[in-house]
């Protein structure tokens, strides 16, 4: 599974120790101004970074506007050979064949695509496992393999990424991650038409705050986080499939 949104790591769940490359933190949180030496070489955007040799993220979105930040190679991420901010490298690989288009690029500001793929990208395996047991004869998973820009009746846009399961017919159920491009902190989940979570994580709603906690409470708030949405998920499914279940008895015992 892709890893460029969050490098350098295994996974939480096996190696939480490395949680701060894990949990699809802000790629901007901690970030120095981008400043210029003298001698033209440019200090990493990264605090704490003392390298002088930084290369400018050369993300530019469907506006032309340009991202003002710079970071060495230990901080930057390559893609297609192309050096970027974490942040934007992670929005290019969330958004995947939209990436070759430069109107369909999100505003420079726009976290949305990043944060829905980190969701997605760390619910993905038990997701996957939850929607596998009650899948039926004649029915298949099938997994967005990209984060899509969605407008509803009103023309509101969200960035969403969705597990479903379907058969011939049609779609039978669908598990939607999405953010809203006007509300980029908030993650809602849906299930089918029902929403069983509507959230900021915890992560963002510290900085928002200007809270820092240690590793070990950041790594506890984060677990809860994706318990809570998989309880959530879970209880859902049930309810549904489970709905299912007795109208197609009844179906048959009217038969």
């Amino acid at each position: 599974m892709d890893r460029v949104c969050v490098t350098r790591d295994e996974g939480w769940r096996s190696r939480v120790v490395r949680m701060p490359a894990r949990f699809c933190r802000s790629q901007h949180e901690g970030m120095a101004p981008l400043a210029s030496l003298p001698s033209a070489r440019t200090l990493c955007s990264m605090s704490a970074c003392s390298s002088q040799a930084a290369d400018p993220c050369t993300y530019t979105d469907r506006r032309g506007q340009s991202c003002s930040t710079a970071f060495c190679s230990a901080h930057s991420v390559s893609v297609a050979g192309v050096p970027y901010c974490r942040r934007h490298a992670g929005t290019l690989v969330a958004i995947g064949e939209l990436a070759q288009n430069p109107r369909g690029l999100p505003d420079v500001a726009d976290r949305g695509p990043a944060l829905v793929n980190c969701i997605v990208r760390d619910l993905d395996k038990d997701i996957r496992s939850l929607l596998a047991g009650p899948i039926r004869p004649g029915e298949r998973l099938i997994v967005d393999d990209a984060v899509h820009l969605i407008h509803d009746q009103w023309r509101r846009a969200r960035w969403e990424r969705s597990w479903r399961i379907v058969e011939p017919t049609g779609r039978v159920l669908a598990v939607t991650v999405h953010v809203a491009e006007d509300d980029q902190s908030r993650v809602r989940v849906r299930v089918a038409a029902e929403m069983v979570a509507d959230t900021v994580p915890p992560w963002i709603a510290r900085r928002s705050q200007g809270v820092e906690v240690g590793a070990a409470i950041d790594i506890s708030q984060r677990q809860r986080f994706y318990q809570r949405l998989e309880e959530n998920i879970a209880a859902a499914v049930t309810r549904l499939r489970s709905r299912e279940d007795s109208i197609a008895a009844q179906a048959v015992h009217r038969s």
